[in-house]
């Protein structure tokens, strides 16, 4: 819904908006990303790392060529990456510890993106915190620590709610 959102209003060229676009990064260096690495299976270990944003803004110098074997160019002309947790979670909510993870790999994509090409890209959070049930939807305390931990590492953040929404522009 959000991805169709920009394409149709957003005044993003079609050619420099992409969803779930597979990312590789050779040779990581960024101690969380070096830590995923580590978890898996060992015989699928490498140096390299796969990310998958849920959407991705590019420069035109991508032209709609976001191809997984194009991946060098996929991280070099990123722009922005977003990623998005929607929920509505029956007895469940959203976790603190999911969302913080989630900005923790936009924080090590940012970082690597800046070692690796010497730029410094935009990231988000975009929470949809749906429950119409408000015992369902995140506890405040957990917000609280996402909003502050979003601002603290420049990470902007959106949260939004029946009751209420939060913007936070790093």
């Amino acid at each position: 819904m959000i991805y169709y959102h920009l394409r149709q209003t957003g005044q993003i060229s079609f050619n420099q908006l992409g969803m779930n676009v597979k990312t590789t990064i050779t040779e990581v260096q960024n101690d969380f990303f070096h830590q995923r690495i580590l978890l898996k299976n060992e015989n699928y270990q490498s140096s390299g790392l796969e990310i998958i944003p849920d959407i991705t803004f590019f420069s035109e110098r991508i032209n709609h060529d976001w191809r997984r074997r194009n991946f060098e160019n996929t991280l070099k002309e990123t722009i922005y990456s977003l990623e998005v947790k929607a929920s509505e979670r029956h007895k469940s909510r959203l976790r603190q510890l999911e969302i913080q993870t989630d900005i923790q790999k936009l924080i090590a994509q940012r970082q690597e993106t800046q070692r690796l090409y010497h730029k410094r890209i935009g990231v988000g959070m975009f929470i949809i915190d749906v429950a119409p049930d408000p015992i369902e939807r995140m506890k405040e305390s957990a917000l609280a620590y996402i909003v502050e931990f979003a601002k603290l590492n420049e990470v902007d953040i959106w949260y939004f709610n029946q009751d209420s929404r939060i913007e936070a522009l790093a």
